[in-house]
């Protein structure tokens, strides 16, 4: 089994921007096909389950109810008789004290404050008894009527209290279907790379493969044949061989974007790669093993597209569909030695 190095760029840059818009529920890109595929059964699941469960709380609640009512008048009984215990006990107390004629002046006027306060205290009771009784059964009044009220919605309204209640649920999911859609290129690009990286993947431990390959230059590299100048190069992979050195773009395009005119095309692009990591490696990697001189280590070019591939073909760049992909790899026969492959892996690893 090949050796592989670091993730593909487009799972990299998927995973960014889902995180970035809050999505954490996809560990895969199969997990984001399967939620695309599924969409309109998962949304019918939301709305299926809320029915369940509403239908569930409908039964409990119509049940409940009744012993809340039960509750109620239980707690009305014992608040009214409680009131009407204090409001004897107060009227004793006063008739007490007012029954006690000998007492001197001092101890009279003393009652008569005690009586004052009693009486005030009596008349509290007496006049906000309602009241009283009332605040007692707040709480369970309020149980109640949202019992009542949801009751009443359920038989009335069903589907309507249905839908309000998914409807956070559904939102979420339209959003992130909506932001999954929008990212369709970088999800066809991390199916595209995925698959090079599996079928790559079945080759010998002799070779390696390095995912979302890049490297920068401090000091740019003069591209004559564009008459520009190259900082940096990200190649979707670099494959490292006995044979040589592979650049592989990967293209997950159907038939209209192979024709389209407005996409950058692979073949400059991977030119420009190749000429760059050329400039790289002639002057960071040296291998001497033969008295002629230095070996050169080759670099070919190649565009791996997963649907369809273009019928012409091209300079310096080979075009191939996944299956035809390891095939030409092992065409090449090895020219170096374990030793030199390690040297070569080693330099181009180094960051890794």
């Amino acid at each position: 089994m090949a050796i592989i190095i670091g993730t593909i760029e487009s799972l990299k840059s998927l995973k960014f921007e889902l995180k970035r818009r809050k999505i954490s529920r996809f560990k895969s890109v199969k997990e984001i096909n399967e939620f695309l595929l599924n969409y309109n059964s998962e949304k019918l699941e939301i709305f299926n389950n809320v029915s369940k469960k509403l239908k569930v709380d409908f039964i409990e609640t119509s049940i409940n109810l009744k012993s809340k009512i039960y509750e109620k008048n239980e707690q009305i009984k014992i608040e009214t008789e409680k009131i009407n215990n204090q409001i004897i006990f107060l009227q004793q107390k006063i008739n007490l004290i007012e029954k006690d004629k000998n007492q001197n002046f001092i101890i009279a006027f003393t009652s008569s404050l005690k009586v004052y306060f009693i009486k005030n205290r009596l008349n509290y009771f007496i006049n906000n008894k309602s009241e009283l009784i009332k605040n007692s059964i707040i709480k369970i009044s309020k149980k109640i009527t949202n019992d009542e009220l949801f009751i009443n919605e359920y038989k009335k309204n069903r589907k309507g209290l249905i839908e309000r209640i998914a409807k956070p649920k559904i939102e979420k999911l339209e959003n992130t279907r909506t932001i999954v859609k929008n990212l369709k290129n970088l999800i066809s690009g991390a199916i595209g790379e995925n698959l090079v990286t599996k079928e790559i993947a079945k080759l010998s431990d002799d070779f390696v493969l390095i995912n979302d390959f890049n490297l920068k230059f401090p000091k740019p590299i003069y591209y004559k044949k564009k008459n520009e100048r190259i900082h940096s190069i990200q190649i979707d992979h670099l494959l490292i061989s006995k044979a040589g050195i592979f650049i592989i773009e990967t293209k997950n395009w159907n038939n209209f974007s192979i024709n389209s005119t407005n996409l950058k095309s692979p073949v400059e692009q991977i030119e420009r790669f190749n000429f760059a990591l050329f400039i790289y490696i002639s002057e960071n990697i040296t291998l001497k093993n033969h008295h002629w001189g230095e070996k050169r280590i080759p670099i070919r070019n190649v565009i791996v597209m997963i649907n369809e591939k273009p019928s012409i073909k091209f300079k310096f760049v080979k075009v191939k569909l996944l299956g035809e992909l390891n095939d030409y790899i092992n065409y090449f026969e090895p020219i170096f030695t374990s030793s030199e492959l390690k040297i070569i892996t080693k330099k181009l690893t180094a960051k890794y």
